[in-house]
């Protein structure tokens, strides 16, 4: 095994637990959203009821103009907060997501930067080592020149 198989391992390795990391803040997010649209269908069914309880018991065309109006602006309420708490919660999913990326990238740039310096190192050394082998094939050569003169 070469010394970069590790290392791509451990690359791929990393790659595999930032993913599913992000799959799992996508998974939470999700189940936020969830949570959030049982609430919001809940507090519908509640203030249905309330509603309907109320619409028995009007009497006059001024009461019932009265609840229409008081309904109307309650559910005009929950739509807002609905929304309102629909967009954080994408927020939320979105700050999550932009944190995995951004881990991810950290650690394959401090990865690159290991690898790089790595060949840069083993480059340096198989130069010096192609310098040492060079210089002794050449004392070698002076060597074998010095013995045939000598002849």
């Amino acid at each position: 095994m070469s010394q970069a198989q590790p290392e791509f391992l451990d690359l791929y390795r990393a790659g595999l637990k930032s993913s599913a990391e992000l799959v799992k803040a996508s998974l939470e997010g999700a189940e936020r959203l969830q949570n959030q649209h049982l609430a919001a269908i809940r507090s519908a069914l509640e203030e249905q009821s309330r509603s309907s309880g109320e619409l028995g018991e009007v009497r006059t065309l001024d009461q019932l103009i009265a609840l229409q109006s008081k309904i109307a602006g309650a559910q005009l309420e929950r739509v807002l907060g609905y929304w309102t708490g629909l967009m954080q919660a994408a927020g939320q999913n979105q700050m999550a997501a932009i944190g995995q990326m951004q881990t991810q990238i950290a650690q394959a740039r401090d990865w690159f930067s290991e690898t790089y310096a790595m060949t840069a190192r083993a480059t340096e050394e198989a130069a010096k080592m192609a310098a040492v082998a060079s210089s002794g094939a050449a004392s070698i050569r002076q060597s074998g020149k010095a013995d045939r003169k000598s002849a």
